[in-house]
């Protein structure tokens, strides 16, 4: 999956399992953004339509735990089109992705969980140019040497997430042209060496821009050095712990613009 493009891809969503309506779980709201998590396939695509009605648009996603979503959202008044899909089957991300490229678009956050053999898919797509590359289906040695292909062809990192199970993880990453710098990416660190990998980089300049849980409890970021000073970056928390750090950090001014979910386990960046 490579290409760029220039034409439209149109808001739509494919609708997993319809369920009940229930209280939106950690459904937050601001003036410019807005987030939530805990969402079944039916609530998501409610969100969807409610957010799109009302001149937000998708920046992250987020599929796990038998298709659980969440997702940020935000409303700065840009005219970029684009168009989100969820419920996908590995064949039904590629069909997505193969139309979008007719239409001029490329993913730019997408995300999975369940087997190998049977993944359930996210992505949101926007119109817009320059080189790009996806690629899901990877194994932890084959994801590291995609990031190598990328860093040789000067593309970054921008989208990573880790499904699969914990015998068999599985990555699935887009890589577009590399606009913000020096960047850097790590994968299958244990919680404490994902920690200490915070530590190491902040000292250098990088601060963490993309982080992922994946099936075994291990960790995938991608790391920028890009100045920004103002951000926060949690791992290991369960929902209602997300939920606190999510309250406590709005207090500050700071809104999350990724959060990431695998058994139970969330992984968030705020700024």
């Amino acid at each position: 999956m490579r290409t760029a493009g220039k034409t439209t891809v149109v808001t739509s969503v494919l609708a997993g399992v319809a369920v009940a309506m229930a209280p939106a779980a950690g459904a937050q709201a601001a003036p410019a953004w807005y987030a939530y998590h805990g969402q079944t396939a039916q609530q998501s695509i409610e969100r969807v339509n409610e957010l799109k009605d009302k001149g937000y648009r998708p920046i992250t996603v987020n599929v796990s735990d038998g298709e659980r979503y969440a997702a940020v959202w935000v409303k700065d008044g840009s005219s970029r089109e684009w168009g989100i899909w969820q419920g996908m089957s590995a064949g039904g991300f590629q069909k997505r992705f193969d139309a979008a490229v007719k239409e001029g678009a490329q993913p730019v956050s997408v995300s999975a969980t369940g087997p190998a053999d049977s993944p359930v898919f996210t992505a949101v797509f926007e119109k817009k140019g320059g080189a790009f590359l996806t690629r899901s289906g990877l194994t932890p040695a084959r994801f590291g040497a995609a990031n190598k292909q990328a860093l040789a062809k000067g593309l970054a990192l921008t989208s990573v997430d880790a499904y699969g199970t914990p015998g068999d993880i599985r990555y699935v990453g887009v890589w577009t042209a590399n606009t913000g710098g020096a960047w850097y990416y790590t994968y299958g660190k244990s919680l404490k060496q994902h920690e200490a990998e915070v530590h190491a980089k902040k000292a250098k300049g990088f601060r963490p821009v993309r982080v992922a849980v994946a099936p075994d409890g291990t960790y995938a970021a991608v790391w920028r050095k890009d100045g920004v000073r103002s951000w926060a970056h949690y791992v290991d928390m369960n929902a209602s712990g997300y939920q606190k750090r999510f309250d406590e950090l709005k207090k500050k001014g700071l809104a999350p613009v990724q959060v990431n979910a695998e058994n139970g386990k969330y992984a968030a960046i705020w700024q």
